[in-house]
Parts: C-alpha cells; structure tokens; sequence
C-alpha cells in the first residue's frame, strides 16, 4: 500500500515537471519584440438596400459570387413611378414650350416697343411744330382781318375782302384747334408707347418664373428618374456577395436589405491585446497572420487600430480566467489575399513584431 502512494505521488511530480518544462520551452520560444495572439477575419460588410419600393423582377447573382463596382445584381419595377416620371416629363415639355413662347413674344415687345416710342415722339414733335404754325397762322389772320376793317372804312377794300378775311380767320381758329387735338392724340400714344416698356417688365417677370417652374419641373423629374435608375440594384464596389435576400417575385419596401457584400481585398484581423502589452502597439507596425487551412504560409498585414478604450476580453475566449482581463482591441488590416483563401469568420493567429530586430516567429 505504501509503494502505491510512493509511486502515485511520484507520478503527479513527474506530470507537474513535465507541464513546468513545456510551459517554460513555450514562454522561451517567444523571443523578445514579439506579440502573439489570436482571433478572427472580419471585414467590411456592405449592404444594399432598396431607394424605393417595387417588385423583384430580375436577380442576376447568387451567394458567394464575385462581382465589380456597377454590376447589375437585381432588378426590380414599379409601374406606378413610371407613371409618375411620365407624368413629369409632359409637365416639364409643357413648361418649356410656355418658356419658349414667352421669350419670342419677349424678344418681340423688345423690338417693337422701342420702335413705337421712337414713332410716337416723333409724331408728337409734328403735332407740336403744327400746332405752333396754326397758332401764328391764326393770329396772322386776326391781324389781317382787323387791317381790313380799317382799309373798308377808308374805302380802299370792299366788302367782300373783309368778309374772305374774317372767313380766314375762322379757318385758322379751326385749324389750331385740330393741332391742339392732335397734340393730345400724340401725347396719349406716347403714354401708351411707354406703358409698353412697363409691359416688357412684367412679361420678363412672367418668363423668370416660367423659368424657375421649369427648372423645379426639371428637378421633381430627375428626382423621380433616380428612383427609376435604383430599381437596377448595382454593386458599388469590387466584393463578393455574402448574403441574398431576396426571391424573383417577390415585392419589397425602401430600405429592405437586398444583398450584403464584402471586400475580400479589405479584410482585417481583429486581435485583443492585454492592457501591460498595448503600449506596445503602434499604428503601421508589420505583422503576420496564420490560418489552419495554411499552416506553412503566412499573410502580410498591418497594424491599423487602436482601440482608445480598455475592454474585459470577449466572451468567446474559453476560460473565465481569460476573460476577465482587461484587454485592448486591435485591428490588423490583412495587405493581401490572394485568390480570396481568406473568408471571413476564419480563426487565425497574429504575430505582431513591436521590435524592428526581432526575429519572426510561427505561432
């Protein structure tokens, strides 16, 4: 009995030396100026949504296919925005054919307006000149009509001299008359010549605002133009499709996911890094990362951010012990993969070198 607890308890000697030594080898392998830690790839996920609400009429990729900027993922319709955009555009043609028409009968008021004030101050200069020759023509009778007064008393004209010159003197009453008649017909259209430059102020107003409702016309109908352009869903960039959300058919809401997307080019490693280690840690740094599926290979990255803030590690570390820690998040932006091996959701260890001498090593 006492040899069995004799070599029990060298056993469990043995076993903890043995554990001491692997330990040490392991704590001994990392050389100095070099971080390891693990974690996941993660990368920027994109997702499309719908501008405006239609049925899917067309879907032209599936999960996990490659797809570059502008390709047509999906396509969907609405008839009842196609009415609307219809309905738009023969609005905006009929505000630009008022637009048209209101600048030819402009630029025709300008031409002629100018023409009939120039008319209409010429003929009040003639009413004016006749009007002042009936006057002096008038008064020239007068004066004629009383010398012959004067000459009948005295028996040198007759008559009938005397009565021609008063009848002169009618006429000529009655000429002036006419002038000053005319005079006021020529002013009147000099008024009315003027007013058409009012008319040219107002029809210019006229025109402006036809203008500023064409050009609200012309911007309801491009707004409603780039609903019709979102119903072809298109990829905005260079990726491949996560997620497909949709079925042909079916009818969906603005703002409904359609497809997620990533760019497997983009694709980062995020790693936490314990609180004594972190100042460690500098933006641009090189590091390498690892994945079970390429043992023998390793991936370009760089160190890309910091967190600023402190965190107890996440719950997806194994151990409690772990993950009460106080930990620094990292982001280590992958430089390149080639061929797209690297997916996200792959776990994966970082060697991080915070010493330029260090000497890389294979975790």
């Amino acid at each position: 009995m006492e040899k069995r607890i004799g070599f029990s308890i060298l056993a469990v000697v043995l076993i903890g030396l043995l554990a001491f030594t692997a330990w040490k080898s392991l704590q001994q392998s990392v050389p100095e100026g070099v971080l390891i830690a693990s974690g996941r790839i993660e990368g920027r996920i994109t997702s499309l949504t719908t501008k405006t609400a239609g049925r899917v009429i067309a879907i032209k990729v599936d999960e996990g296919q490659t797809v570059n900027a502008g390709d047509e993922l999906a396509a969907l319709d609405d008839e009842a925005l196609r009415e609307r955009v219809k309905s738009s555009k023969e609005n905006l043609d009929a505000l630009e054919h008022r637009l048209r028409a209101a600048n030819v009968q402009l630029e025709i008021e300008q031409k002629q307006t100018p023409l009939e004030v120039a008319q209409a101050e010429d003929t009040l200069k003639e009413a004016k000149a006749r009007l002042t020759k009936s006057i002096a023509q008038y008064k020239q009778a007068k004066i004629d009509a009383a010398r012959s007064l004067e000459l009948l008393e005295k028996h040198l004209v007759s008559q009938q001299a005397v009565d021609t010159a008063q009848l002169k003197v009618i006429i000529e009453e009655n000429t002036v008359l006419e002038a000053r008649a005319a005079l006021a017909y020529a002013e009147k259209r000099l008024t009315l010549a003027h007013l058409g430059e009012q008319k040219i102020i107002v029809q210019m107003a006229q025109r402006d605002a036809l203008r500023c409702q064409s050009k609200q016309a012309e911007a309801s109908l491009s707004e409603q133009q780039s609903y019709v352009n979102e119903l072809h869903i298109k990829s905005p960039l260079d990726g491949t499709i996560l997620t497909r959300n949709i079925e042909k058919g079916e009818h969906v809401n603005p703002g409904t996911p359609l497809f997620t997307l990533i760019d497997l080019n983009r694709l980062y490693l995020k790693i936490y890094i314990p609180e004594p280690d972190v100042g460690k840690v500098q933006l641009g740094q090189q590091t390498r990362v690892y994945v079970d599926a390429y043992p023998d290979k390793f991936f370009a990255a760089r160190v890309s951010k910091v967190a600023q803030q402190a965190e107890f590690t996440p719950k997806n570390v194994e151990t409690r012990e772990e993950r009460v820690k106080l930990v620094f998040a990292v982001e280590l932006s992958i430089i390149e993969n080639p061929d797209g091996v690297l997916k996200p959701g792959m776990p994966a260890d970082a060697v991080v070198r915070w010493q330029a001498d260090a000497e890389w090593v294979t975790p």
